[in-house]
């Protein structure tokens, strides 16, 4: 339709127009915003048309929660210009200029489309633009620029506000955390452990040097004037701390944490949460890849995390202890998660953990000749030559079996017992939260030009040098023991069978060292060619 076609019907020429509307954050999900501008341009074509024009809206553009200023493509918007190029409109309709555009060059864009083709902008606060002339061109240049500077002026006014609340550990909003309310700071679910209340707490800040309730900006209690750091704790109205209800999200998370440092593999939580029915936070099933994000957040040990670094202790109650944290961290982030680590990329029970008994190496997977049944016989085999190799069902079962006669035992339960000497962990805690506040007092002198940068530097080397240790005792804190579970069992067959192959292979190499030697030649008494005799297991 051309731009002075008429309506026979009603004798009214014709300007058709598009409809182009904007949402950078659609927080209802359900496109309101949108709807809500595209019904406002309806009124503002129906105010425009006369007894000899019609105003006719012949198409609808959207894009629904995207930024016009972020400079990332927006479908709609192109999908227009492409239309307008084409001649297929005479005017566009939007609710204001800025949700056509917030950058310079995508309006210089926009005028160099609607200039030659005379197409108007019609918009129902900014009022009429005429990109024909040099007047209009230079009002929605300065619309633009106003633009763009309200949306600057926006942003630093949010990132004041998100640095404001990371010095006060508070919650930044946004979607509900797995393992936490919607409030974003109280685990799901908690239980007093005294009356069985189950809602209303109160979340506290309990000073770790006097003890009292208080307020803790840039990390100092407000009423004893330490930086001993705190401790968060829900309240009930009885009077008691609450506890985290078993079987809950938050339980979950710090299950699946132990699971993990035990040598469980992250497809395993995945499909036992899948099995179990738990959602994510969204709704959708677990995968592996979400169970590692969402274990990987320092929310999770009550750590504030703003701007890609860790800021502190956060405003809410941890579920997961720090120290274990941190060591789970270390094991899921570690190069070794991906080639050595016990049930890591391993399909097998033993490749990587038996160890030849000539040459000292781990022993490999290897495919030998086919049985009588035509299908390939899988081996245990030294990595350095073909001289020793040993069927795979066989000895996975020899091994298993040696498994379960341990820990079946009377003294099984000294399984259970630390090996190695225990670590400081509160005295780490403490050297991080006496780090961060130096850091916090050096980065105020500085900003406050009491020292200059060389000096800041210089100052700050210490702390950040005591920060590092510190968090490097911590990554390393806790390992929980992979027999947990199996010791003390009713069925230990069954209790082992439980378990995935990485923590089998956990268990494995936290009891034993399996050494394979030459078996003896020809038969062995009883008919087979299996040599038990020729595996040596040493126990740890």
């Amino acid at each position: 339709m051309a731009h002075d076609d008429y309506d026979p019907s009603t004798g009214r020429r014709i300007v058709r127009c598009f409809i182009y509307a904007r949402i950078s954050e659609d927080r209802e999900g359900a496109g309101l915003g949108v709807q809500r501008q595209n019904e406002d341009c309806h009124e503002l074509a129906a105010q425009l048309s006369t007894r000899d024009v019609e105003y006719r809206v012949v198409r609808e553009y959207a894009d629904n929660d995207l930024s016009a200023y972020s400079g990332k493509p927006r479908p709609d918007y192109l999908a227009m210009l492409g239309a307008l190029r084409a001649g297929e409109a005479d005017c566009v309709l939007a609710w204001h200029t800025d949700r056509l555009h917030r950058r310079p060059v995508e309006l210089e864009e926009y005028i160099d489309v609607c200039e030659p083709r005379k197409i108007d902008t019609r918009t129902v606060k900014a009022g009429h633009l005429d990109l024909s002339t040099a007047t209009g061109r230079m009002i929605a240049r300065q619309l633009g620029v106003q633009a763009r500077y309200e949306v600057e002026r926006m942003i630093e006014r949010q990132r004041r506000k998100r640095d404001q609340m990371a010095a006060n550990g508070e919650f930044f909003g946004g979607r509900r955390p797995f393992g936490y309310e919607t409030d974003g700071v109280t685990p799901r679910s908690l239980m007093c452990p005294t009356c069985g209340a189950d809602d209303g707490f109160t979340l506290l800040k309990l000073c770790l040097g006097c003890e009292a309730p208080s307020d803790f900006p840039r990390g100092v209690c407000r009423a004893c004037r330490a930086s001993a750091g705190f401790t968060v704790q829900a309240r009930c109205c009885c009077g008691s701390a609450a506890n985290i209800t078993p079987g809950s999200e938050a339980a979950l998370v710090d299950e699946a944490v132990d699971a993990v440092l035990a040598g469980a593999s992250l497809n395993s939580v995945a499909r036992d949460w899948r099995e179990q029915g738990v959602k994510t936070s969204t709704g959708g099933d677990w995968q592996q890849t979400e169970v590692r994000s969402m274990l990987l957040r320092s929310r999770n040990a009550g750590i504030l995390t703003h701007r890609g670094q860790e800021a502190g202790q956060a405003g809410w109650m941890p579920i997961v202890d720090e120290a274990k944290w941190r060591s789970m961290v270390t094991l899921l982030t570690e190069d070794c998660r991906r080639t050595g680590q016990p049930g890591a990329g391993r399909k097998h029970l033993g490749s990587g953990l038996y160890v030849c008994g000539v040459h000292n190496v781990p022993m490999r997977i290897v495919t030998g000749s086919k049985d009588s049944g035509r299908r390939p016989v899988i081996s245990y085999g030294c990595r350095i030559s073909k001289h020793l190799t040993r069927r795979q069902d066989l000895l996975d079962d020899h091994v298993q079996l040696a498994v379960l006669d341990r820990i079946s035992r009377p003294d099984a339960a000294d399984l259970l017992a630390a090996r190695e000497d225990p670590i400081d962990v509160r005295g780490a805690q403490r050297d991080m939260r006496e780090a961060r506040a130096r850091l916090g007092e050096l980065a105020t002198a500085l900003g406050s030009g009491e020292l200059d940068m060389m000096e800041w530097r210089a100052a700050s080397a210490a702390a950040k040098q005591r920060l590092a240790d510190a968090e490097a005792v911590l990554s390393t804190a806790v390992t929980v023991n992979p027999v947990a579970g199996l010791v003390g069992a009713d069925d230990p067959e069954a209790a082992w069978n439980a378990l995935d192959l990485g923590r089998q292979r956990a268990v494995i190499d936290y009891l034993m060292t399996v050494v394979v030697l030459p078996a003896r030649k020809g038969r062995i008494p009883g008919g087979g060619y299996w040599d038990p005799d020729a595996v040596r297991i040493d126990w740890k």
